[in-house]
């Protein structure tokens, strides 16, 4: 089995949000995808989601979100909801100088600051779920195979 070892970080709005056994299945189903190509996803509302961990203090989650973007090799944010955690998670990572891929339903207006990230290396807009995950896969295996040629 091969080791896994490029990390990513799957960045999404997780509080006051609507559907949200909707929106962190998609948050998963990109963490699968990422799996499926031999990335190693972190998800951070399996660790740290406000409503399945409500003892974990502002603190703790800070610490541990902020160290998994540090540690991250590559951002995938869904900044189709707007989270004041998004776009810190986005703004360490700019800071680590780490690539991050953009998803958003098409026909959103997004806020040009997250957009105009210059690490940002791929902007995806969607029709739906689906539609996400296969341009994302694209986007990914293009990734990799640029860090290959790096290598």
């Amino acid at each position: 089995m091969p080791i896994i070892s490029i990390r990513i970080y799957i960045s999404g709005a997780l509080t006051n949000i609507v559907n949200s056994l909707q929106i962190k299945a998609f948050y998963e189903s990109i963490g699968n995808l990422a799996r499926s190509l031999e990335l190693n996803p972190y998800i951070p509302h399996i660790n740290s989601d406000p409503i399945a961990n409500p003892n974990l203090t502002p603190q703790e989650v800070f610490e541990l979100d902020k160290h998994q973007v540090e540690l991250a090799d590559l951002v995938i944010a869904y900044v189709g909801v707007p989270s004041l955690g998004v776009g810190m998670e986005l703004a360490y990572a700019e800071t680590q100088n780490t690539p991050i891929i953009l998803l958003y339903e098409k026909g959103k207006q997004i806020s040009r600051f997250p957009r105009g990230i210059p690490t940002k290396i791929a902007e995806i807009q969607f029709e739906d779920y689906e539609d996400a995950l296969i341009q994302l896969k694209a986007v990914l295996q293009q990734w990799q195979r640029n860090q290959l040629s790096k290598g």
